[in-house]
Parts: structure tokens; sequence; C-alpha cells
């Protein structure tokens, strides 16, 4: 025996610290019933290499929501069982690779209300590090640094619910472990093909296998942590596409064929996806690692060599590719060829052979599937000595394996080499002539597509029969492009039937009020019959019916507003409210013609009519023949803002389609509204001067005063809007400058409604008058403003004001510097005093005092 590869799935490091335990594994999640399942991990350990004390009695594994890792469940999985791992030929160990099988498993339930989400779910479990001296990544000893290389488990799942409905599925299970060894320039190949329980598709790819996230031995709180996972770092010239040097280099095949010729020495270290279809759609994913070892201790040996031949030839001349036909009158003993196998090691006389070597045949479908055991002869296997062949003899069976071609099958001659058997195949392209077998055919109809078209409440029905001249039974079905037969009210019988003979009816009953016909008028409908001949190869009779359905006439509704004078309008424009108007209309809908149910509609266009306050009554009416809705909105400043939309559309729309055959017709209007500000009158502010006679308001709102009388205004504002209400008026006193800053006024604004006043009051003093300047001019600012919506409008009045001091002047001041006290009262007294002389009253002559100049004394 040849030996000294070993094959390892996986390694990962242990639960305590950093040893080498794990050689690969996998989850599987398998429905039991309603929404229970089992979910098992199986963990593959290094019996040799890895710590005992490494054999949880438990692990910890997480399931996550895949659209936003979402932790679900946290699920503790007990030890079940433990087995050990076998070698594909035993005689090749040496005790090079001892490996167990530990299966991890648990009920669980995924309830509807958890786990119904359509991105489907994963679970995970995770440890750090692999092997320190893998050759195609790098993988250190986080201890020293560089690079580490952690592994995670992974599972993805579908929801369990799926359109309101339960969806079962079970992952794929059953993937073989790969147990063996692989040498330089030798071919390897393995079976990793696992099944699944629902017949969904498998595709198995080569990828990048998954890191940890950190090179923690166990995760924190061992529990594993969410998704998405770091990959793995590749050496060069490593990577994906040259996974381990090889010439060929790593392959599988969609059905899940692993095949390589290493072509160096060393530990790689792989990954294969298993991706689940179902209907052409995705629903799950199994990633699991692997590790290879190769090793150059294979001993040389020469594969086996088979070659074939019919009963009837003398020498063996098929080889390769062999092409073999039986026509359909040769009997089945007669229906084989025989196989002969030889190999050259089994004249080697070294220790390894002993003269001898052990071979076995096996068959395989090439380009079919396809269960070949029952072409193999009882003894498949023999003991060459000393350069002799051994023969077998295939018979193949009446049957064709394919219709439309011939299989390929693959005779397989198999030596006892280590670690795996070298092989020889011999490719037979089988041509077997089926039995004779007369195809049935249609008696009833005679001619095949059969026309009929049908009035909408007609009905008809189609006999059929169909013989069969050897007398099979026959089996009936009938095909439609695309519908069911029940929905068009069309049903298929057939009667009791005899060997060779079988007879039924097509009928259809056209009604619309009982079966919609508003998607489809024009139906197909094929009546198969196929035979049950000896080998049930497919040769149906067909009979072909192109049915039709003319459906009645019917009026279609007409929709109008009372916008316009225009009849059935398609589009209303030009219409404009301002704010504070109301728009008012009636949509009306009719169909006097059929006087069919009619089902009136409107609806906003980008907007809700509860945004906006709009009512329309009703929402939705249902009547025969005339159909009416009333249009209602009071535009407010509260519920439109001119800034963000001025223009508002609404669409209405009829619909009859509750008519005998719910044919659909509708007619619809648009209705454009344009909102206009709302219209506003100016408010007006005035001024009236309440001052004594001895001042004056020009007509630009100006007063000249001497120092020492008083101001006095009132400010009156008023409003003439009184739609939809009075505007609220604010009277205030905005702006204020002078030659002096004024000061000690007296002014209160006000707020209301119209008519609003307030007054304005001022009495100033001497300290008005600084720096020399004793004539001041004054500014005073007045706002009246509305609060209008959206057009808000104000008026303003600037009142001014010139202040003088008094004029103190002496420069005219003459004292009189005599009396004469003598009676005659003329200068009888000594005063500043003066008799006028029209009146002849008695007036002051001393000048007046003012800021500067002040009467103080008189000295004689």
């Amino acid at each position: 025996m040849k030996k000294v590869f070993i094959f390892l799935i996986l390694l990962t490091t242990p639960l305590l610290g950093r040893a080498s335990h794990i050689v690969g594994g996998e989850f599987e999640l398998l429905r039991i019933a309603g929404f229970q399942y089992r979910l098992n991990m199986v963990l593959y350990f290094d019996e040799k290499n890895g710590n005992q004390g490494a054999k949880d009695p438990n692990v910890t594994v997480r399931i996550f929501r895949k659209i936003d890792n979402a932790i679900m469940l946290t699920l503790l999985l007990p030890q079940s069982s433990l087995s050990s791992v076998n070698y594909t030929q035993p005689a090749c160990s040496s005790g090079e690779l001892v490996t167990s099988k530990i299966l991890y498993s648990a009920l669980i339930t995924l309830s509807a209300a958890q786990f119904s989400d359509p991105g489907g779910y994963y679970v995970s479990w995770e440890r750090c590090c692999r092997n320190y001296g893998i050759t195609n990544i790098f993988s250190n000893n986080p201890a020293f640094g560089g690079t580490y290389a952690g592994q995670t488990f992974y599972l993805e799942f579908p929801a369990v619910m799926k359109d309101g409905q339960q969806f079962v599925d079970s992952t794929p299970r059953l993937f073989p472990p790969l147990n063996d060894y692989a040498c330089p320039g030798r071919p390897y190949y393995a079976d990793f093909a696992g099944t699944d329980d629902d017949g969904d598709s498998l595709v198995y790819s080569l990828t990048t296998p998954l890191n940890t996230k950190t090179s923690d031995a166990v995760p924190p709180g061992n529990v594993p942590r969410p998704g998405p996972y770091p990959l793995v770092s590749w050496r060069l010239p490593f990577g994906i596409t040259n996974i381990i040097n090889g010439a060929p280099d790593l392959k599988i095949s969609q059905d899940g064929f692993l095949t390589v010729t290493p072509t160096i020495q060393g530990l790689f270290v792989f990954a294969v996806k298993v991706e689940e279809f179902r209907n052409k759609v995705k629903i799950g994913e199994t990633r699991r690692d692997f590790q290879m070892l190769v090793v150059d201790q294979c001993s040389s040996a020469v594969p086996p060599r088979i070659v074939g031949k019919k009963l009837s030839d003398a020498t063996y001349t098929g080889e390769n590719n062999w092409t073999v036909s039986f026509d359909n009158t040769v009997t089945d003993g007669n229906r084989c060829v025989m196989v002969q196998v030889s190999d050259e090691d089994s004249k080697s006389g070294l220790p390894r052979d002993l003269f001898t070597e052990q071979i076995r045949i096996k068959a395989i479908p090439l380009n079919f599937k396809a269960n070949l055991a029952g072409i193999l002869p009882t003894i498949t296997a023999a003991t060459l000595s000393n350069g002799s062949t051994a023969e077998f003899t295939i018979c193949f069976p009446q049957c064709p394996y394919l219709t439309g071609g011939d299989p390929v099958i693959g005779i397989v001659a198999l030596d006892d080499a280590c670690s795996l058997p070298l092989g020889d195949t011999l490719k037979i392209t089988l041509h077997v002539d089926a039995p004779f077998n007369t195809k049935p055919r249609f008696v009833v109809p005679a001619v095949s597509p059969v026309s009929s078209t049908l009035n909408e409440g007609d009905q008809s029905a189609w006999p059929f029969q169909v013989i069969d001249h050897d007398g099979d039974p026959l089996i009936i079905s009938v095909l439609t492009n695309g519908f069911a037969l029940a929905a068009a009210g069309m049903t298929f019988n057939t009667f009791p039937q005899t060997p060779g003979n079988a007879e039924g009816e097509l009928k259809w009953n056209a009604y619309c009020d009982i079966f919609d016909f508003t998607q489809r008028t024009a139906f197909q409908v094929t009546i198969q019959v196929e035979d049950q001949d000896k080998c049930l190869i497919p040769n149906p009779a067909r009979a072909v019916y192109n049915l039709n359905v003319i459906l009645p006439g019917n009026a279609s509704p007409t929709i109008d507003t009372d916008l316009t004078p225009a009849v059935r309008e398609r589009r209303v424009t030009g219409v404009t409210r301002r704010i504070d108007e109301s728009l008012n209309f009636k949509v009306t809908g009719k169909d006097l013609i059929d006087n069919d149910v009619l089902e009136l509609t409107g609806k906003a266009v980008g907007f809700t009519f509860a945004d906006y306050g709009i009512s329309i009554n009703p929402t939705a009416v249902t009547a025969n023949g005339t159909v009416i809705s009333n249009f209602g909105w009071d535009v407010t400043c509260k519920s439109v803002d001119l800034k963000k939309r001025d223009t508002f559309d609404f669409q209405f729309i009829v619909v009859d389609n509750k008519n005998k055959c719910r044919i659909y017709k509708a007619d619809t209007v648009d209705v454009s509204l344009k909102i206009l500000p709302p219209l506003n009158a100016a408010p007006q502010l005035t001024i009236t001067n309440q001052n004594s006679t001895a001042t004056t308001l020009s007509s630009d709102n100006k007063i000249s005063m001497i120092l020492g009388e008083n101001v006095q205004l009132l400010l009156t504002g008023r409003d003439a809007d009184v739609i939809p209400g009075k505007d609220n008026l604010k009277l205030d006193l905005v702006k204020k400058d002078g030659t002096v800053p004024p000061d000690g006024y007296f002014f209160t604004p006000v707020a209301g409604t119209s008519p609003l006043q307030t007054a304005f009051n001022w009495n100033p003093d001497c300290t008005i008058f600084k720096d020399n300047v004793y004539d001041n001019e004054y500014s005073f600012t007045f706002l009246l403003t509305d609060d209008h919506c959206i057009t808000a409008k104000k008026d303003s009045i600037v009142f001014k004001l010139r202040i003088k001091d008094v004029n103190g002047s002496d420069s005219e001041f003459i004292p009189p510097n005599f009396f004469s006290p003598n009676g005659d009262d003329i200068n009888d007294y000594f005063a500043m005093e003066m008799k006028d002389g029209s009146t002849g009253e008695l007036r002051n002559i001393l000048p007046l005092d003012n800021y500067i100049s002040r009467f103080e004394s008189i000295r004689i």
C-alpha cells in the first residue's frame, strides 16, 4: 500500500489555549415539524495533535438577523455523539492522521413572529487560531505578532414565513469528511457533495476562508460576534485563483467534486461555499473550511488499465472512448460487453507489492444521472498476481437511459494505491434501440388545432378520443397557456378507459358574470396523451384547442365639472382663488346608456385633502347611471403657505367596472387651481395738533415753536379691511432724532383693531439747548402696520418740530433815567414800565429771560 498524505478539513485553536485541534466542520439546520428545528454543529477533531481538554462538552452559538446583525438567539449546543473518521484506504494509514467527528445538537423553535424577516438569518461560531505553519495564508502566533488567522463557522438560512405562508426548508447536510492525503504530481480527488431534504439545488464554489474579528482564543463572553467577518490573508503567489499552486490547481464542480494535482509540499487552507437555490432564487448558504497536507512520501504506482470488447469479439479493442450499439432484437443475455483490467504493479516483487495488486471496478454516469449498480456483475473486485488480468461482464438494460441522445457511461478501474486509488476509465457511448412502440393518436378531433369562438353567455363542448394500437394504458393530462381551466369556466372530463382507448370532453361555459375575462379573452388548451410503453419513453400525442370569447359592448362613462360650460373637460385650468376666498364645484359622472354601477373618486395630486382642510363629499360615491360629488375648500391663510405651494392639482375619475363582464371603462378630469395672495387695503395714519393756537401743524406735519410752549399730538390709525375679519393694527414710534437727542416726551405704543389712537406729549425746558445752540430741530417717525395674511401693509408719518429759545436781547432796552413825583401822573414813580400809547396800559420794558440771561435787579 502507498500512503502518507494527510487531508484535513480546517484547523483552528482550541477552547483552552491556542493548540490546533479543529480539523473542520459545518452547521446543519434541519426542520423537524411545524416551527421546530434541529441545529447541528459538526466538528472534526485532531486526535493526534489536539488537547483532549478542548473537546468541549458544549458550544455556544448565535443566530443573527442579516439585515441589521441583530442578535435573535444565543444557543448552547451540548455534545451528542463522537465517532471515528476512517481513511478511504484504511491500510494507507500509519497513524499520520487520527480524526474524530463530534456532533453538537439541540432542538430549537424558530417562531413566525421572530424569524420572518425577508432578508434571512445566519448562525456563527468562531475560534482562533489556525495552525501556525500553513503554507498559503498568513497564520502567525498572535503571541509573537504578525498576521493571525482564526476561523468562523457560518450558515445562512431563510425566513420561516413567505407571502403569509410557512416557508419550509432544511439546509444541506451529510457532507462527507475529507480524510485522505495527497502527494506532489499525483492527481487528488474527493466527492464533497451533500444532500438537501427539500430537493433544492446546491451549487458549490471555492471561496476565501473566513477569519475571526480578533486574535482572542475565544470571543469575549465565549459568544460569537456579529458579522460581517474578515477574510484570511493569502501569501503570495497564492490566492483564490491559485490556492495550492497545483497543475491543474484546486477546482470544484457545481456538483461538489474536488480535483487537484499538487506540485509542492505544504499545508494548504481553502474553503468551499455551498449555495442553496429554490426556483432559481438563492435561499441559503453553507461554508466549510479545509486543510490539505501535501507530503512527498507516496510510493510510486502505476494506474490500472481497462479495455473492452463485445461478447462476439475475439480481442479487446475498446479503450478510452468506445461506442457500443444494440438494436431492439438483442436479448438481455447478449446486451453485454466484457472489460479487462490489468495493472503493471502486479508484476513487481517489491515488498509493497509482492507480485499482487488489488483492483475493483465501478460504473458512473457521465452525461446523465442514474443508479448504474445493476449493470455490474455480482463480484466487482479481484486480486491480480504476476501480471494476470481480471475480466468482468457488463450488461445493459433493454430501455435507453436517455431520450434524444446516447448516454455516456464510465467504467472505472481502481487499484489500491495510497492515499487514493489510481484509476483508468473506459468511456462507453451506449446506443440501445428501445422496443418497438406505436405512438397513440387522436381519432377525435381528426385535425389539430381546433379553433372556436363563442359569444359571451354561450357554452360549447368538444369531445375527444385517443387510441393506442399496442393496447398500452394511457395517461391523459391537460396543459394551458398560463391560466386555470376553472377560472375561465372550462371543465375537462374523462370517461372510463380501457387499455389502448381513452375518451373525454372539454367543455366551456363562457359566462362573464361568473368568470373573469377582463385580463384575457383568448385561451389555448392542449390535451396530451402519453402511453405507458415498456420503457416509458416520452412520445405523447397532442390536440390543441384555440378558444376565444367575444364580450358584449359597453359604453364608456363620462365625467364633468360645473367649473366651465364645456362638456366632458379633460383638464380644467385657469381656476384661481385668493386666500380668504372659497372654491366650490360639483363633479358628475354618468353612464346613461348602460346605467351601470359607477364609482366616482377624487384625489389630491402630491398632497392630501386633510392637509389643507379640503372637503369632498362624498370622497367615493357609488350609484347606478349618475354619481355626484361636491368639492369645497375655504382657502385660509392658516391652511396655505404660498412660499411652499401655490398650485394645487386634483384628479377625479369615474369607473365602470361592475358591469356584467367587469370590463374596465373610466373617464378622468383634472382640475388645476392657482392660489393668489389676498387683497389688502393699506392702513391710514393721521396726526392731529392739540396744542394752543400759538402753534400750527403744517401740511407736511411740521411745527415751529418758542421754548415754553407744550407739544400735544393725537395719532389715529384706521384700516378698511373687514374680510375675513378686521386686521390687527400696531402703532409705534419707530425712530427719533434731533439736534440734541429728544428726551422727556410721553408716548405709549398701542395695538388693536381700527380705529386705533394714542397721544404724543412733550413740554421741553431750557435743558434742551446745548453748546450755545438755541434753535433745535427734531424728527419723530410714527409707523402703523396691519397683520393681513401674506400682503401685510403699513403707513407712516414723520413729524418735525423746531424749538427756538426766547429772545432775551437788551440791545433795545432804554431804561428811564428820571422820574417826577409831582402828581401829574407822568413819571410820578420810577419803574421798568411804559404806557402803551394806544391802549393806555402799562407794559414791562425789561428784556425777556431766556436760557443765557435772566433779570436780576435794578440799582439806582
